[in-house]
């Protein structure tokens, strides 16, 4: 399916990373090419007691920072239905959203200026890179192809970006200049490589491989040589960020039995735990200044946003939302946004319209052509169709009445009432093949919300 590596990272384990005392940047240039291995971390292999499971715990108590947090932070969010890049200021102010399509928006990536933000997108078929203003326009596509290309991130000079993708039989990094020419293959292993992060002079590249089994961390040149293991534990260490002072890299490890955020030093030394929470904390990203660490979390059930010291110290939470806030990305700008920016407008055709075709929905051959099954167990069969509501906008209720047999595919009968209504009406619809919905007449749209989500489960099914 198109979406695996999407569904494969945004649920993947990650830590966020930071240490107490600035460790020397390494000298690389006189290492051989090749493989260059550490020293093997001792630790023993045990059974893991069940309370060592990641289970929501409640938030650390707020403390306050000892600097003021500057800048923006762009994530992505299923708050409106589907995922899309929003973004804020780093003190929780002036929420924004960027994109508005029932696609999947996600990974977002600053450029060094804070000119634009790099995403992922499978918006015309297969995920796919785009870049965007940060205020939601101009909106480019650098990739085209029926891969998959995700996790993209900037070089410090803003000229390349290097990014992930199976283009060649499995996930492997890739660099390509910043308007989406000359595409070059940097990694070539039947491991998965992933999220790519530049060191700050923009001479290597740490990213995290499990061509060890286990998931370890890596730095590469910009060429894709001298290759050298920073990581060697039996726990999953994950998605390396590397600081913009060049002295650390932040990463998440399992090391303690739960995903939580590391530091180390850029040649892998003195690794330091900074969260110790029973839940998992994922997807670090650095402040301008490295005194600072954002990550997502969900230590009380749903993924937010948070703000650390990179020493450890202090916890900000910037959201606080039943829905999943995720992968943060610190624009290296420190400017605010004085105000929410405008909802982008929906792009054509991602709004729900009101069918003229008197049919449409009222016969097997013209079936509405997205639902929720309600022969799953999981699905309430009330409410199949949670984003259709009654002429006057009444909530409807829906009940299975059969399965019908239509060409090559199933169609489910429902019953559909409204308060008013005179008599039900029986409606057919499809969950095997998706369009894009549309009222049947003498119904209307209703949530947006859960337009998109309806959209996002018929196409991800």
């Amino acid at each position: 399916m198109r979406i695996r590596l999407f569904l494969l990272i945004l649920f993947t384990a990650l830590v966020l990373a930071a240490c107490q005392q600035a460790a020397a940047t390494p000298s690389f240039t006189d290492v051989p090419e090749g493989w260059v291995w550490p020293t093997e971390t001792p630790r023993a292999w045990v059974t893991r007691a069940p309370d060592s499971i990641a289970t929501p715990s409640p938030t650390p108590t707020a403390r306050p920072l000892s600097l003021p947090p500057y800048g923006r932070i762009a994530f992505q969010s299923d708050r409106d239905g589907g995922f899309e890049i929003y973004v804020l200021n780093a003190d929780g102010t002036a929420l924004s959203r960027l994109t508005n399509n029932p696609a999947v928006d996600v990974f977002p990536a600053w450029s060094p200026d804070g000119s634009k933000i790099a995403f992922t997108s499978d918006r015309e078929g297969s995920p796919e890179i785009y870049i965007v203003n940060p205020d939601g326009t101009d909106l480019t596509r650098l990739t085209d192809n029926t891969a998959n290309d995700a996790l993209p991130a900037w070089s410090p000079d803003g000229k390349q970006i290097a990014f992930v993708s199976d283009r060649d039989g499995n996930d492997e990094i890739y660099v390509m200049n910043a308007d989406g020419s000359n595409v070059k293959r940097l990694t070539n292993n039947s491991a998965q490589d992933l999220f790519p992060s530049w060191s700050p002079d923009g001479e290597w590249i740490v990213f995290s491989t499990t061509r060890d089994v286990d998931a370890e961390i890596y730095i590469m040149n910009k060429n894709g040589g001298k290759l050298i293991r920073l990581t060697n534990d039996p726990a999953a260490d994950s998605n390396p960020a590397w600081s913009p002072d060049n002295t650390r890299i932040a990463f998440i490890s399992r090391r303690d039995g739960f995903a939580n955020l590391f530091v180390m030093g850029t040649d892998g030394a003195n690794p330091t735990q900074l969260t110790f929470y029973k839940s998992t904390v994922e997807v670090p990203t650095w402040s301008s200044d490295s005194r600072m660490i954002a990550f997502a979390s969900d230590m009380e059930g749903s993924r937010d946003i948070f703000i650390i010291g990179a020493d450890g110290a202090g916890l900000n939470r910037l959201t606080d939302t039943p829905n999943e806030d995720f992968y943060p990305a610190w624009a290296h700008d420190q400017t605010y946004l004085t105000g929410a920016l405008p909802t982008p407008t929906a792009a054509l055709g991602d709004a729900c319209v009101n069918s003229a075709d008197g049919s449409y929905g009222f016969t097997p051959e013209n079936p509405v052509r997205i639902g929720y099954d309600p022969r799953i167990e999981a699905i309430d069969e009330h409410q199949c169709l949670p984003w259709l509501v009654g002429p006057q906008g009444q909530p409807v209720n829906t009940e299975l009445l059969e399965e019908v047999k239509q060409g090559e595919s199933k169609l489910c009968k429902v019953s559909v009432t409204y308060d008013g209504q005179a008599e039900p009406d029986v409606l057919y619809f499809d969950v095997f093949s998706f369009e894009q919905p549309k009222a049947p007449v003498g119904y209307s749209c209703g949530s947006p919300v859960d337009y998109l989500k309806a959209i996002t489960a018929a196409r991800y099914q």
